[in-house]
């Protein structure tokens, strides 16, 4: 977006729908100003809309709509040099509020439905760690194939020709969302655990103590959280168990 709006504007006549050429011209401190209003933008959206939008249709839906959304933005955004001169800094805004709404949809969405998808916690770190390098690879080539493209695109007379190159990009993770399914809560469902369930067991001792006879409390947690066959701890009269089936006394 920066390259755009800071491109030198054309005195070539378009040859529409493809063929044209140049920028907006903006200066320094304008484009300056419209990145604030990017990052405030951003905030605002991430901390209000995004709770909001994904509460209401879930995360799965969320991004698939973000993902058809794309093609559709990255194919419109070099049109806006085109725009009369009244109207392209709405043409801009209008560009840009769109994108970091995608964005700010976007992104979270993808790492709940990424953490959901985790069979296991004990892979979970994994999967996370991919998929951060594989964002920092594309974030690190992607810039410098854009980059190629638009220097081409510059010699051939389409200045548009990076943009719509993303959008055929998009258009693939458009299509590859539609085999994802949502899982509904996530990790080790298959084995049968539950960390706040044990059985507990209370048996009245006799005790030398008339006024705190001792009781003995086992608990039996679930196969894969069990040290042993049954724990036995003594204790006096008063008992509670925390939710992590930790024992604790209160005399």
């Amino acid at each position: 977006m920066p390259v755009l709006l800071s491109s030198p504007e054309s005195n070539e006549d378009p040859s529409l729908p493809f063929k044209f050429t140049g920028g907006l011209a903006l200066p320094t401190k304008t484009i300056g100003l419209i990145m604030s209003f990017q990052g405030v933008y951003s905030m605002i959206a991430q901390i209000s809309l995004f709770p909001m939008v994904v509460r209401r249709f879930g995360p799965l839906a969320v991004f698939r709509f973000v993902t058809l959304l794309y093609p559709i933005l990255y194919f419109v955004v070099p049109y806006v040099t085109l725009l009369p001169k009244p109207f392209q800094m709405i043409g801009v805004y209008f560009c840009l509020v769109l994108k970091v709404t995608a964005a700010v949809l976007a992104y979270p969405s993808n790492a709940i439905l990424l953490t959901n998808s985790a069979p296991s916690n004990l892979v979970l770190g994994a999967i996370n760690g991919i998929a951060a390098s594989t964002a920092s690879l594309s974030r690190a080539l992607g810039p410098t194939v854009s980059g190629l493209i638009h220097s081409m695109g510059l010699q051939m007379g389409y200045s548009g020709l990076a943009w719509w190159s993303s959008a055929l990009v998009s258009i693939l993770g458009a299509v590859e969302c539609f085999w994802m399914a949502e899982v509904d809560g996530r990790l080790d469902k298959d084995n049968g655990t539950t960390e706040d369930t044990a059985d507990v067991f209370v048996d009245q001792m006799p005790s030398q103590d008339p006024v705190e006879p001792a009781m003995t409390v086992s608990i039996a947690l679930p196969t894969d959280r069990r040290t042993a066959e049954q724990d036995s701890i003594q204790y006096g009269r008063h008992i509670s168990l925390s939710k992590n089936s930790s024992l604790s006394r209160d005399r």
